[in-house]
């Protein structure tokens, strides 16, 4: 069984490259390590989610987000012109589908907030992971992994449908918050 469709790797190509430019503008010598990084860090996060629903008996879909991109794409420009360094990096978001095909047809389960919130608990507790593991490892690739991973963690974290944190959010609140603490902490110091 594939893990990822057609239209998900499409998707997935977009998204990532898409990520890369936003990340590395203006200085566009960092978008070949961007790609390798954003790659890297961003098919993780999507193979948590997937990990976990299959677990749960159910699929995720990534599909990318049109707001998303248009409001990534401006914030890099805005970056350029103001030369505020934040950028908004979140062009697609992972659709959890309360069933899962199989040899007799597909099988339809119950899906409560907190089934939701570790689905999307799965793909940004690898970037959280993976920004804290890079973090404390010295180094100028090293660093960049650290930060692009908390970014993603960051923006994925946001309480705005259709994004993770909003699941998260809705499962349990304090742990939303304390996650939203630790990655911002780590991207500060």
């Amino acid at each position: 069984m594939k893990f990822f469709s057609n239209k998900e790797l499409r998707d997935l190509a977009i998204a990532i490259l898409l990520l890369s430019f936003i990340l590395s503008f203006p200085d566009l010598n960092l978008f070949f390590l961007a790609i390798l990084i954003v790659f890297f860090s961003y098919f993780l996060h999507e193979m948590g989610h997937k990990m976990i629903a299959r677990k749960l008996g159910c699929m995720t879909n990534f599909k990318l987000w049109p707001a998303g991109i248009f409001v990534g794409i401006f914030s890099a420009f805005f970056k350029l012109i103001s030369g505020i360094d934040i950028v908004f990096v979140a062009p697609g978001f992972v659709e959890i589908m309360p069933y899962r095909f199989g040899r007799w047809g597909f099988k339809v389960v119950t899906l409560g907030t907190k089934d939701l919130g570790l689905i999307s608990l799965g793909g940004v507790g690898i970037n959280i992971l993976l920004m804290i593991i890079f973090k404390a490892i010295p180094g100028q690739v090293f660093e960049l992994l650290s930060y692009y991973n908390g970014l993603i963690a960051l923006f994925n974290l946001l309480p705005i449908p259709p994004l993770d944190g909003s699941k998260i959010f809705l499962w349990k609140e304090w742990f939303w918050l304390f996650l939203i603490f630790i990655t911002v902490l780590a991207l500060v110091l």
